[in-house]
């Protein structure tokens, strides 16, 4: 099995809980990015995804699986696929609040190559990792998504916004 194969393999295992079917479905959409300290990248960032989620035994708590397609900050189409568990925290007024992690892959070919050199991050065929944190509001089947990964070099802070539609 390649590298590549496995890597999606665990992501997969790691997500689905023994015997549970998904009990949410959602179609995301990415609007944009904020690079912090840096006006060298895309801030333009669109694209879509589409996601599952299970509950856990706790039932404050969901596992899920979120794969799709954006517009990288290098101008690169990049292709994701990431595994994570989301807590609800309450209300905020109208508001259902959650936190989320998740951890994945995303292809970004000029990237990869330079995480790779100066850090020794993996690099398969343009595949590298990625982890974010997400804050969700959402607004009965509507979802406003607050989402931050790692900054590197020349860049404070990233922020991502999309919104989610469950059905």
């Amino acid at each position: 099995m390649s590298a590549r194969a496995s890597l999606i393999a665990a992501l997969a295992a790691l997500a689905l809980p023994a015997g549970a079917a998904p009990t949410d479905h959602y179609i995301g959409v990415v609007l944009g990015s904020a690079h912090i300290g840096t006006a060298d990248l895309n801030n333009v960032n669109p694209g879509l995804t589409y996601g599952v989620a299970w509950p856990t035994a706790n039932p404050r708590r969901v596992w899920f699986v979120e794969g799709g397609v954006f517009y990288n900050s290098y101008r690169e189409v990049s292709p994701l696929l990431v595994v994570g568990t989301a807590w609800d925290l309450g209300r905020l007024g109208p508001a259902r609040m959650r936190l989320g992690v998740e951890a994945g892959t995303a292809y970004y070919r000029k990237l990869s190559v330079e995480l790779q050199r100066d850090y020794g991050i993996p690099n398969l065929a343009g595949f590298i990792p990625i982890v974010g944190l997400t804050l969700t509001a959402e607004l009965g089947q509507t979802e406003l998504r607050l989402t931050t990964v790692p900054a590197g070099q020349n860049v404070r802070a990233i922020v991502n916004l999309s919104l989610a539609r469950h059905f």
